[in-house]
């Protein structure tokens, strides 16, 4: 069953065990951190990227008000310009249209005053788009 050995056997035996014992303490330890650190920079990417896309979802809206607001001056000009060939100037049609876009005025400073606001992640289906953004399409 068990072969006689000699005193610096069975001491050279017991090293060889504990110098295996440490280095897989040592192993394990290295991949523990290894694991943590990897979770730590993913879950720091994952973080950027749902902030920059907060950032470019804000500068998309930004730009649909700016250009709504650019076709009501284009559409108001065209349409004064239409009233003054024609001679009749009707100051209501006017003031209607220049309260149009008084009132995307005052949402875009809404929006540009209005922090970022990151969306929380649904995994299921398709996220709700915003009222004012489905109304646009």
């Amino acid at each position: 069953m068990w072969k006689p050995q000699t005193k610096d056997a069975v001491l050279r035996e017991i090293k060889i065990r504990e110098w295996r014992k440490r280095i897989g303490k040592a192993l394990v330890s290295a991949l523990g951190r290894l694991f943590l650190t990897t979770a730590k920079s993913l879950t720091a990417v994952w973080l950027w990227t749902r902030e920059q896309s907060a950032k470019v979802a804000h500068d998309i809206e930004l730009n649909r008000l700016v250009s709504q607001k650019h076709d009501k001056l284009l559409h108001l000009g065209e349409t004064v310009y239409a009233m003054y060939r024609a001679g009749e100037i009707s100051w209501q049609t006017v003031e209607a249209l220049c309260r149009e876009i008084e009132g995307i005025d005052r949402q875009l400073d809404a929006a540009r005053t209005l922090p970022l606001q990151v969306l929380p992640f649904e995994p299921k289906g398709e996220q709700a788009l915003p009222e004012s953004a489905s109304a646009s399409q």
